[in-house]
């Protein structure tokens, strides 16, 4: 049988059988560029990665250069440092050297995380316990409990977010107790969101405080290395723009929830009858305490149905901050960020930077806001977090959730007069069946 058959002119098929050498060669093409049974010939999945040696001319003053450090600081070297913490330029006996200085900062860690967690929760149950036994022990000798007892467990269970209390009144009992609501604030953010900027704090304030001196400069070097590359040692401990973003989703989360106490709840006797400044204290506590503390220093059926709502969407989003910010800041597994050198919208925002112009406040604001105009390291980080909202923001629950939340504000007089008729099920159900046939 003939290997080709003609079927019309200039067609021609080809019926021979593919060689099996042939195959493995395909098949090693198709494994070296990362492609999936049935993907396209000619799709690519490389990563990003730096540019070639041959790119770094080391001609001061050059504008492409993208070298974001140098090692000079660590120890006497020619190497620089590019995007996602990689060496490059070191001999071996620096690389060993630099390996030295990344285990003593994983060392270091080895010492501090321990103490971290040890001083927190010890210095936080002598302090509530004591204040506890001073100040209010008749709330917990009416419940057979000692007090010293009850501020120990109460610190304990506010560090490590279990929202557990030995009193069934949970926290309502010390509405007024200012010291022992701030403190396990303090002591809820410490353990669980906040975690990572008070230990990068920690580094920081070590090495500014640590000598200049020969004799010092092992341990500066060390800190400094920590500073620079966290994430090359610890999960949990974020580079400083990274860090950054942390607090201020961290402020901005919690403040929401402290405003929304506080002006969802106007005309509501069961907030209003407290004293001001305890009803500000409340709130703060409540703010911190609902996305991850679980506990309550109000009745939470006692608020307003709107922000009983809020505080829903607010438990769900609560581990998005460190969630997205670990992710972000990922030094190894760039292919769990999806970011690859064929995005066309991370290639796009790249040629954007050659656009970019000198412009006016309002012009610089909306080139940071689109991440045009950044430097490679910032585009990346900034990239990812647009990327994660827009996923979020993609999907329908998000617009469903914030109707719910603006009928439950509006019709808040109705949930008071009619509560089985104005129910949140009946607004969800009504929202939905909307949703459903508009988009139908």
């Amino acid at each position: 049988m003939s290997p080709e058959r003609n079927r019309g002119p200039g067609v021609t098929f080809s019926v021979g059988n593919e060689s099996a050498e042939h195959r493995m060669e395909r098949e090693r093409d198709r494994r070296s560029r990362m492609l999936g049974v049935g993907a396209a010939p000619g799709s690519n999945l490389r990563l990003v990665s730096p540019l070639p040696p041959a790119a770094y001319s080391g001609v001061p003053g050059e504008s492409e250069k993208p070298v974001e450090k140098a090692t000079s600081k660590y120890f006497p070297s020619a190497g620089f440092v590019s995007r996602n913490s990689q060496f490059h330029g070191l001999t071996e006996a620096e690389r060993e050297r630099l390996g030295g200085c990344e285990y003593r900062a994983i060392e270091f860690l080895a010492i501090i995380v321990p103490l971290y967690f040890v001083l927190w929760q010890l210095l936080g149950a002598l302090g509530i316990g004591a204040y506890v036994h001073n100040n209010r022990p008749d709330t917990t000798l009416a419940n057979g409990l000692n007090p010293w007892w009850v501020g120990i467990f109460n610190a304990i269970s506010a560090f490590n977010n279990s929202g557990m209390s030995l009193l069934d009144a949970n926290m309502t009992a010390f509405q007024t107790s200012y010291y022992m609501l701030l403190t396990m604030s303090l002591l809820i953010l410490a353990g669980n969101t906040a975690y990572p900027i008070f230990l990068r704090l920690i580094v920081w304030t070590m090495w500014k405080i640590c000598p200049d001196t020969p004799s010092w400069h092992d341990w500066r070097s060390t800190l400094q290395f920590l500073l620079d590359h966290p994430r090359r040692c610890y999960t949990n401990l974020f580079p400083s723009q990274h860090t950054w973003w942390l607090l201020m989703s961290v402020i901005v989360l919690n403040g929401t929830d402290w405003a929304a106490f506080e002006i969802l709840n106007i005309g509501n006797p069961a907030i209003t009858e407290l004293p001001r400044g305890t009803e500000v204290v409340d709130g703060l506590f409540q703010a911190v305490a609902v996305r991850s503390g679980g506990f309550y220093v109000v009745n939470i059926s006692s608020v307003r149905v709107s922000l009983q709502v809020l505080y829903v969407f607010m438990m769900y989003i609560s581990v998005y901050p460190v969630v997205i910010t670990m992710r972000n800041s990922n030094v190894y597994e760039e292919r769990s960020l999806g970011i690859y050198a064929d995005d066309p919208g991370y290639a796009a925002q790249q040629e954007s930077q050659q656009l970019v112009g000198i412009g006016n406040l309002f012009g610089g604001l909306t080139r940071h806001l689109t991440g045009e105009g950044l430097t490679s390291q910032q585009e990346r980080g900034s990239y990812f977090v647009r990327q994660q909202l827009r996923a979020q923001l993609a999907h329908d629950a998000w617009f469903l959730a914030f109707a719910v939340f603006l009928i439950s504000i509006i019709e808040g007089g109705q949930f008071e007069r009619d509560p089985a008729t104005f129910s949140v099920l009946n607004i969800i159900f009504e929202v939905v069946s909307g949703y459903a046939c508009g988009a139908a």
